[in-house]
């Protein structure tokens, strides 16, 4: 079988460069199971038109396609898509090319299988939101038509209230070949002094955009009332946003100027140091849908502690593997109270959240569909 890979999202999603980029991290897998993986990925027009080998592969090809876009959302050209593959899995979600990539691939008797992870918009801008919601509901009409991966079992459950019962849960992984596999024989006392810690120091870690959905600007509330029982206390907070002004306010207004860290961005190559040095990784998102970091956080035995939401309820057992929390009092005590077996942390991630574990339910899918087609 030949299949291929749809993304039609401009953005930072699928970015070159970007530590855990989906689609080349299931195509590395689907690459030892079946005859050829073709990945089409729209690129802001900016950027030039490219076909490169994937590293790592026998038989995967990456396009990168320049087109024309809404948002987030590139207006995808059917036409520069083999008509002759099997099989087409389409990283789908609110895409607005998601009715016309369905007729292209009815009229070459392409099977399209669409791999959800969002079915509603999460902008904060109502008029927005309410277009692209209006919009999407031609998508669920289409995943009613189709077999759907789906990255978490929420998802399956919407999809469920829409009457899409064909659906099959493939949740993200991690690309292991990008991760550093020896990262405990690495001191972690070593880690801290490189990044201006002493030994003594507690660090807490936060990654992610400064935005509002990501609470940046609750985590130095949180920071502040944690040093106010130990001062070893410190925060690394690494991301960019809209709010970061007003984080930088905050932080002056608290005075923890001596007690905060901030960095843009961490190279690829040296962001396991972070969730290495750290005592615990905290997701303060109350909407995540998943919540890649996290999982990069336990593949390294980082303490979590997230967020009561969908992504994380999925991600961590609670108690086992990572805290769940429902406001800053609970998460202020499950800091003091850090006491997960790292072995346990670990573990979750490599029994469920790998490529390879999702790519091998897709291909039972496909393979058993195109046995049943002939």
């Amino acid at each position: 079988m030949r299949i291929g890979l749809l993304v039609t999202s401009i953005g930072n999603f699928g970015k070159k460069g970007f530590y855990n980029t989906q689609e080349i991290g299931i195509a590395k897998e689907l690459d030892k199971l079946f005859d050829e993986v073709i990945i089409y990925k729209a690129v802001s027009k900016s950027e030039k038109k490219n076909k490169s080998k994937i590293e790592g592969c026998k038989h995967s090809i990456l396009y990168q396609i320049p087109v024309k876009s809404r948002g987030i959302n590139g207006i995808w050209d059917c036409s520069v898509m083999d008509s002759s593959i099997d099989a087409l899995f389409y990283f789908s979600d609110t895409q607005l090319s998601v009715p016309k990539v369905y007729k292209w691939c009815c009229k070459n008797k392409v099977r399209m299988y669409p791999y959800i992870g969002v079915i509603e918009s999460h902008s904060t801008n109502r008029v927005k939101k309410f277009i692209i919601n209006k919009l999407t509901k031609r998508n669920i009409q289409v995943y009613k038509k189709c077999i759907c991966f789906a990255k978490t079992p929420m998802i399956i459950e919407q999809l469920n209230e829409y009457g899409i019962n064909q659906t099959k849960l493939a949740p993200v992984g991690l690309d292991l070949t990008l991760l550093h596999h020896e990262y405990k024989t690495t001191s972690i006392y070593e880690l801290k002094s490189k990044y201006g810690y002493s030994a003594n120091d507690k660090v807490l870690l936060f990654i992610g955009r400064l935005i509002e959905e990501k609470q940046p600007i609750n985590m130095i509330d949180i920071l502040f009332e944690i040093r106010k029982k130990n001062p070893a206390y410190k925060l690394l907070m690494v991301g960019t946003g809209d709010l970061k002004k007003a984080v930088i306010e905050k932080i002056k207004e608290m005075k923890l100027e001596d007690a905060v860290q901030m960095v843009e961005r961490v190279p690829n190559k040296d962001i396991w140091e972070l969730y290495r040095l750290a005592d615990v990784f905290i997701n303060l998102n109350p909407q995540e849908i998943f919540g890649m970091a996290i999982l990069e956080a336990m593949y390294y035995s980082c303490q979590v502690i997230a967020w009561e939401a969908p992504g994380p309820k999925f991600i961590v057992e609670d108690g086992i593997s990572g805290y769940l929390v429902k406001d800053n009092n609970e998460l202020i005590k499950k800091i003091e109270e850090l006491s997960l077996d790292e072995k346990e942390i670990r573990k979750r991630i490599l029994e469920v959240f790998t490529w390879e574990n999702s790519a091998k339910t897709i291909a039972k899918t496909l393979q058993i569909e195109d046995y049943t087609k002939k």
